[in-house]
């Protein structure tokens, strides 16, 4: 807005319907409120000189030229301010987007370190150990390896899956002698092909089972 016109509202030389008209836009423009509250310290401090050194005032034009001055110094700033969030917030959200990335990849190298390591703590497959094997297509031998795992909980043992190769997915499974019949026949039940090695139960004791899932030809 012209900045006379402001200086005008501010001394009372507005016309009625002008003042009304300027009013009712300060109650919804939050520019044109910023701009008079510039004028109105402007005004202030104008004022105030004239009175300490008994001199004129500035004529309408010389008010005019500095109020213009000052609120485009304070646009100004207000518009480096906005640049200057701007740029600080591109540069978190890199900055939270790269510790993203990085925990990510920590999680994976920690994942990979895990499953190398349990295939190191496996025990070394025998010959001498009765092998239950499972043929399968490589998109499903993952979830029937899970199956496995579940199969020796619920008889209260427990497996552990190597990681897969070429020739297919070696497990171990550690069950009670106990209930090593009833996991024989949960295999069974999957499909494998089960030695037929008879049990003999034993209070306390537990036996390792190596269970192998190849692809089939």
């Amino acid at each position: 807005m012209n900045p006379d016109k402001l200086f005008d509202y501010l001394e009372g030389k507005l016309s009625p319907s002008e003042r009304a008209e300027m009013e009712e836009r300060l109650m919804s423009d939050s520019q044109l409120q910023r701009e008079l509250a510039i004028a109105r310290q402007i005004h202030a401090d104008m004022r105030d000189s004239r009175e300490i050194l008994g001199v004129a005032g500035p004529t309408l034009e010389e008010r005019g030229a500095v109020l213009g001055r000052r609120i485009a110094i304070a646009f100004a700033v207000l518009v480096f301010a906005n640049v200057a969030f701007g740029i600080y917030a591109i540069a978190f959200m890199k900055k939270k987007e790269s510790a993203r990335r990085s925990t990510e990849q920590n999680r994976t190298e920690l994942a990979e370190s895990l499953a190398r390591s349990a295939t190191v703590a496996l025990p070394t497959p025998s010959l001498d150990v009765d092998e239950i094997k499972f043929t399968a297509p490589v998109a499903e031998q993952d979830k029937l390896a899970n199956k496995v795992i579940a199969a020796a909980k619920e008889v209260g043992g427990s497996g552990t899956k190597g990681l897969a190769d070429q020739q297919g997915v070696l497990l171990f499974a550690e069950v009670p002698t106990a209930r090593l019949n009833d996991f024989r026949d949960s295999m069974k039940k999957l499909g494998a092909t089960v030695p037929s090695s008879p049990a003999e139960p034993g209070a306390g004791e537990k036996a390792i089972l190596q269970v192998r899932i190849v692809s089939a030809q």
